[in-house]
């Protein structure tokens, strides 16, 4: 509707002399900019579109947010916005692949009409690598009517609101010939796998790497000593595949980094639970403080948890800020067994969330009795910048060994805490987030127990047929483990897979949970690498540590499997 009064308002403007109807633009921001790039895609008077921060239901794919992508889903437009879309959306819920039309589409729509997307680098409405990836897929239609110059992106410092309407200006101008100025896209995420192959030099030999068929992980294995040394053999493996960790030195401090680590440690502010303190800044945002002082179902920062919980920041690792919640009435000396929660896809936000209208992990967990370490993964939240140069600086790393490391840093710094119990300290996973904890786990063995939520689907199996988007998503698609694709297309000879990961954990208390409705993922096979996983627990008489919980739902973290999970934490993390 409100696209149609538009092309109402353009039949208006050809009456008048005063317009030039061959050189119109449209600009619109947030529900606006849906309806801008909706409104280019099918009314051709529109020459130049600016859909600024439009969310889901403009440039933004429906199939790249979403809860599993910590972003607006159908769900909650749906739920909280009832009258913008058709009713009929709803049927999708989880099932964004089947839609007939997405952001990317309308984007693609325009050409060869010029479109300029833009965003917020912590814009939590518009999610930052969906909406590159938009980008990328309309520019092949650009490019096809040789024009992938009228296709733009502009990224902004801060949240949903940011704008740079001189920019803005200054495209249109470039666009309606009254400037000669080159535009520039400041992408974040221009991972290439091809470019990458090329300047890391690095190849491998397929030959090297046997066949595996399915339910084989004990083969030659018939007890605990057994499968120590095919332990061992699986590390070797996992460890290749993540990359060569840098080489770094470490030095004792000078007296001038000592006094300016006082000084910032002085100054650093921990994400406040109490409103009224938080910093709003649109350059350099303090994302934590932000989402708390916002509140409310969105963010699922809700009371009465909220009070009852406040938190305290710690550094560790390499500098890196991490956040340690625990309950407000914690006495003194008490040791709280402490949970690291790994985020998933959350680029704006890291380790906060949106659009998920359920209570935060973090609250979840304070409230059982955890301490709770949450910090930003390596490129999303405030290391957002680190994505691009990663594999200019580390080309024999891996984004996931890096998140690896920071999990063991984390450890590190967890272990010489007074609050913390160090016997007691468990991974707590979602999306993304569930996968860095298997691979943790599996590594170190100071990891109490773990749970991995949506966290996998066995790569073995996970061959382009399946739908779900294979092996190649960690490689071609995100930039998380690049010597994967090397074997797309070969999937039974990578070296390793998760129910040997499960396995590797054992006999530590290992929770799955997989919905059945998962679109990214085959949940049959995850229930095959959990019974494979739970043959090496029996070698250890620890069968029952190793449970998978299959809810009927899709890829998301509601309150009812939230709630469930923390139940099975208290059971089994004794």
């Amino acid at each position: 509707r409100r696209a149609w009064v538009v092309s109402v308002v353009l039949d208006y403007l050809e009456t008048l002399p005063q317009v030039d109807i061959q050189h119109v633009g449209m600009f619109g921001y947030s529900r606006n900019g849906k309806t801008a790039a909706i409104e280019g895609a099918i009314e051709e008077r529109i020459s130049a579109v600016i859909a600024g921060s439009t969310g889901v239901g403009g440039v933004l794919s429906w199939r790249s947010a979403g809860e599993c992508h910590f972003a607006e889903s159908i769900e909650t437009t749906t739920r909280e916005f009832p009258t913008w879309f058709a009713p009929q959306l709803r049927f999708f819920c989880g099932r964004e692949d089947r839609l007939p039309v997405d952001g990317n589409l309308v984007m693609a729509m325009i050409a060869p009409r010029a479109i300029l997307s833009e965003w917020g680098n912590n814009d939590q409405v518009s999610q930052t690598w969906g909406d590159e990836q938009a980008y990328y897929s309309a520019l092949k239609v650009y490019a096809m009517f040789g024009v992938p110059e009228r296709l733009g992106t502009m990224r902004v410092p801060g949240f949903h609101g940011a704008n740079d309407e001189q920019a803005c200006l200054d495209w249109l101008d470039i666009q309606f010939g009254r400037s000669t100025q080159k535009w520039t896209n400041n992408l974040i995420f221009e991972w290439d796998w091809e470019k990458w192959h090329v300047n890391s030099k690095e190849s491998v030999d397929l030959s090297r790497f046997p066949k595996h068929e399915a339910n084989t992980l004990l083969d030659a294995v018939a007890s605990a000593a057994d499968w120590k040394a095919k332990r061992a053999k699986l590390r070797r493996s996992l460890v290749e595949m993540l990359g060569k960790e840098p080489p770094v030195v470490k030095l004792p401090p000078s007296k001038r980094e000592l006094a300016f680590m006082k000084f910032f440690k002085r100054r650093a502010q921990p994400p406040p639970t109490e409103p009224g303190i938080w910093n709003p800044g649109q350059v350099t945002p303090e994302l934590d403080a932000w989402v708390i002082h916002n509140g409310g179902h969105s963010y699922g920062w809700l009371e009465p948890q909220k009070s009852l919980t406040t938190c305290r920041r710690i550094t560790f690792g390499e500098r890196l800020k991490g956040d340690l919640y625990y309950p407000r009435n914690t006495p003194a000396g008490a040791k709280l067994p402490t949970v690291i929660w790994l985020h998933g896809y959350s680029y704006p936000l890291g380790y906060m969330w949106v659009y998920h209208n359920d209570l935060h992990p973090i609250l979840a967990l304070v409230a059982a009795g955890y301490a709770v370490l949450a910090y930003d993964q390596s490129g999303f939240g405030s290391r957002l910048a680190e994505t691009g140069p990663f594999y200019d600086r580390y080309p024999h790393w891996s984004r996931m060994g890096r998140m690896v490391e920071d999990v063991g840093a984390a450890l590190d710094a967890l272990q010489k805490d007074s609050l913390v119990d160090s016997r007691q300290i468990s991974l707590f996973g979602y999306s993304m987030g569930g996968t860095v904890a298997l691979y943790a786990a599996a590594l170190d063995s100071r990891i109490q127990g773990v749970v991995s939520i949506c966290g996998f689907t066995p790569m073995r199996t996970d061959t382009a047929d399946r739908g779900t988007g294979g092996v190649a998503r960690y490689c071609y698609q995100r930039s998380l483990i690049p010597r994967l694709g090397f074997f797309v297309g070969h999937e039974t000879r990578i070296p390793y897979d998760f129910d040997g990961l499960l396995g590797m954990i054992a006999p530590r208390p290992a929770l799955v949970v997989e919905p059945l409705l998962d679109r990214d993922a085959t949940p049959a096979d995850v229930r095959n690498a959990v019974d494979e996983a739970k043959k090496v627990y029996a070698l250890y008489g620890a069968r029952g540590k190793l449970e998978i919980r299959e809810p009927w739902d899709y890829n998301r973290l509601p309150n009812k499997t939230l709630d469930e999970t923390v139940q099975w934490m208290r059971a089994a993390f004794v």
